[in-house]
C-alpha cells in the first residue's frame, strides 16, 4: 500500500510539475505592438472586465470598466493618470486583468492617433529615448484568433481558418523567441505574422481558433515545424531553399492547381524600359548593352518557377529582384516596347510552404483542413503540442 500511494504521489507531483510547465511556455505569449507608430502619449479604456495598474513592482490603481488612464514618456519614464490625479512617474507599468475575460481599447495620440482592441493585459514601459514600447500579454489562443482574422478577413469559412490557426499557432510557437531580447516573444507585423489585436469581426474564426486548439505541425522528428505561408502560389510552390538558406523537408516545390483562380493569382507592373536596364545594370552588374543579353532581359519567361533571373550563371536571385522592385512573386515574365516594359506575374507573396488562396479553395471543395495541411506540407503530423511538451520530454 506505500508504494502504491508514493506511485500516486509522485503522479500527481508529476502532472502537476507539467500542467504549469505547459502554462507557463504555451498559455500566454507576448506580442510588441504599434511599435511602427512610435507613440509617445496613448491611452487605455477598459472595455470589459476590471484592471489593476501596477507600477515598478506596486499596486498603484484600480479601473472599472470604461474607466481611462494615460500614459505619456517623460524622458526614460512613463507617466501614468488617471482622471484628475497623475500617479506618478514609473520605469514600467502593467495593466493587469482582474478576470479571466479583460478587454481594453488602445488609443495612440502622439506623433498619430489610431485606435485598437485587445484582450487581456498590457505592458508599458519608456522604450529607449524614442517611444513608448507597449506589450500585449495575451492568452495563446486569443492571439490565434487574432492572427488569424488579421491574415485571413472575413468569410473565408470555418475548414479554412481552421487551417490558418494551425499554422499561425505552430508559427507562434516555433519563434517564440525571436524577440526576446526586446522583452516579447514576436511583433505584430507582416514579419512575424500580423495581428491588429482582438478578432471581433468574424464568429467562424472563434469557433475555428476553439476546434483547433493546441493543434500544431510537427514534422517525423516531432519537432514544431516553419509554418510558411503565403496568399497565392501562382499556381506552383517553391522550396524553402529559394526564399530561404537551407532546404527544409516538409517545404518542396508542387503543382498547385487550386490557386489558379484566386484573386492575387495574377499581376502586372509597367516599367520605363531604361528603368528596368538600369537597374539590372547597376544593382547586378548586368551587361545590358550586350545585344543578345539585352533582348534576354527584355524577353524573359518562366514556364516554370526559376530560382535566377537569365539562367544561373548569371548569378541574379529572382528574389532579390522581387524584393528590389517591390514586385508580388518571383514567378513573372517580361516583354517589352520601344519604351517600356511590361511584368506580368503569378503569385503573391515568397512562394513556399501553403498558398492561402489555394487552401480557401480546397476548403470550399471540401476537403477537410488535415487534407489541405497534407496537400502543402510533406511528411507532417498534426497533434497536441501538450502531447508534443511529452515527447519532446522523453
Amino acid at each position: 500500500m506505500k508504494i502504491v500511494r508514493l506511485i500516486v504521489i509522485l503522479t500527481a507531483i508529476f502532472w502537476a510539475g507539467y500542467t504549469c510547465a505547459q502554462k507557463a511556455v504555451f498559455d500566454e505569449i507576448k506580442i510588441g505592438i504599434v511599435e511602427e507608430f512610435a507613440p509617445t502619449s496613448a491611452q487605455v479604456i477598459t472595455e470589459f472586465g476590471n484592471y489593476n495598474i501596477w507600477a515598478d513592482g506596486k499596486k498603484v490603481g484600480a479601473l472599472a470598466p470604461r474607466d481611462r488612464v494615460t500614459f505619456i514618456k517623460r524622458g526614460r519614464l512613463v507617466e501614468v493618470s488617471i482622471p484628475g490625479r497623475v500617479l506618478g512617474n514609473f520605469n514600467a507599468v502593467e495593466l493587469v486583468s482582474a478576470e479571466e475575460v479583460g478587454v481594453f481599447r488602445l488609443y495612440l495620440l502622439k506623433p498619430t492617433k489610431m485606435e485598437r482592441v485587445y484582450d487581456d493585459h498590457l505592458l508599458i514601459s519608456a522604450n529607449g529615448s524614442k517611444a513608448l514600447k507597449f506589450i500585449n500579454r495575451v492568452n495563446l489562443e486569443k492571439y490565434i484568433a487574432g492572427v488569424v482574422e488579421a491574415e485571413s478577413g472575413k468569410e473565408k469559412g470555418t475548414e479554412f481558418y481552421m487551417v490558418q490557426a494551425i499554422i499561425s499557432r505552430t508559427y507562434a510557437l516555433s519563434n517564440r523567441r525571436r524577440y526576446l531580447k526586446h522583452g516579447y516573444n514576436l511583433n505584430d507585423r507582416v514579419d512575424c505574422q500580423v495581428y491588429f489585436g482582438k478578432s471581433r469581426w468574424e464568429p467562424d474564426i472563434l469557433e475555428a481558433v476553439t476546434a483547433t486548439e493546441s493543434l500544431v505541425l510537427v514534422d517525423s522528428d516531432m519537432k514544431l515545424i516553419t509554418a510558411a505561408f503565403h496568399s497565392n502560389s501562382g499556381g506552383e510552390t517553391v522550396s524553402s531553399a529559394a526564399v530561404w538558406s537551407g532546404a527544409l523537408p516538409y517545404l518542396t516545390p508542387r503543382r498547385d492547381d487550386f490557386s489558379l483562380e484566386g484573386d492575387h493569382y495574377a499581376w502586372t507592373e509597367v516599367l520605363a524600359l531604361d528603368d528596368w536596364l538600369s537597374y539590372l545594370a547597376d544593382t547586378f552588374g548586368l551587361d545590358t548593352e550586350n545585344p543578345d543579353i539585352r533582348h534576354r532581359a527584355l524577353n524573359y519567361r518562366q514556364p516554370a518557377r526559376e530560382l535566377y533571373f537569365l539562367d544561373e550563371a548569371f548569378n541574379i536571385p529572382l528574389k532579390d529582384i522581387r524584393m528590389g522592385r517591390g514586385l508580388n512573386s518571383t514567378y513573372f515574365d517580361v516583354t517589352a516596347d520601344a519604351d517600356s516594359v511590361r511584368i506580368e506575374g503569378r503569385g503573391f507573396g515568397h512562394g513556399t510552404g501553403l498558398s492561402q488562396e489555394g487552401a480557401m479553395r480546397m476548403a470550399a471543395l471540401g476537403f477537410s483542413y488535415t487534407d489541405i495541411l497534407h496537400f502543402y506540407y510533406n511528411d507532417v503530423h498534426v497533434i497536441d503540442l501538450r502531447s508534443l511538451d511529452f515527447f519532446l520530454e522523453e
